[in-house]
């Protein structure tokens, strides 16, 4: 299945994925206001140029610090059904996304908050994220592509192909892979160049991994985050 995705400003398109997972090395503890949950979220800021965010439904704040770029909250409670989720720079308060979602009982997601806020290009990515236990022994490993002027790419791990040709605002289903340590890598769709790469990832048994590709190529200096891959830990 594919991820959903949503643009700013009204002009949002739904997509859906099964089987997404998140980690980030530093996780935000959240406040739980939600009477009767029925389902879960965790928001993750990936936005290249907003810096440090908060995320209101309505008139509630659902993070109880401000949320910053590379960083996650921890599973949140959410109500079934449809609701917008509106992100606000943490400096000026101003609305940098608006991202329709809809959440079905008893399912977990993930939403990622991605795109330019120059020139209004910002999305949402929700994807629902299967958090069965991978097999003994083994690591489930997905990807996440967020990255808005990077092409299509080839997603790898030690050189084996593990998803080819995931688009911007795409995602990837997990993968299991034995337990270890694990060279990342992406390369291009179209030419097979390694656009970047990061070694040393180790993935431990049991546990369920998301590889986020964020920041820009392009990236202006101090005012834009650089292309990076983001290894965030589920579980």
């Amino acid at each position: 299945m594919t991820p959903l995705n949503y643009a700013s400003k009204g002009l949002l398109t739904i997509l859906a994925l099964t089987g997404l997972f998140t980690f980030s090395s530093c996780s935000k503890d959240d406040d739980d206001t939600t009477v009767d949950p029925d389902a879960t979220v965790k928001i993750v800021n990936v936005l290249p140029d907003a810096g440090s965010v908060n995320v209101f439904n309505g008139s509630s704040k659902l993070n109880s610090s401000a949320i910053a770029y590379g960083e996650s909250t921890g599973y949140m409670n959410v109500k079934k059904g449809d609701a917008t989720f509106d992100f606000k720079a943490s400096v000026s308060g101003n609305t940098v996304l608006s991202a329709p979602v809809k959440f079905e009982k008893g399912e977990s997601y993930s939403l990622f908050a991605a795109g330019e806020t120059n020139g209004n290009t910002t999305v949402g990515i929700l994807t629902k994220d299967d958090l069965s236990a991978p097999a003994s022994g083994m690591a489930a490993i997905r990807f996440v592509h967020a990255g808005s002027d990077a092409p299509t790419v080839n997603f790898l791990a030690n050189d084996s192909l593990l998803q080819g040709s995931v688009a911007y605002k795409s995602a990837t289903g997990f993968k299991q892979l034995a337990a270890g340590t694990y060279t990342i890598k992406l390369n291009n769709a179209t030419n097979g160049e390694t656009i970047i790469s990061r070694s040393s990832v180790v993935l431990t048994a049991g546990k369920l991994y998301t590889v986020v590709a964020q920041g820009l190529t392009n990236a202006t200096p101090v005012i834009e985050q650089p292309f990076a891959l983001n290894v965030m830990a589920n579980n």
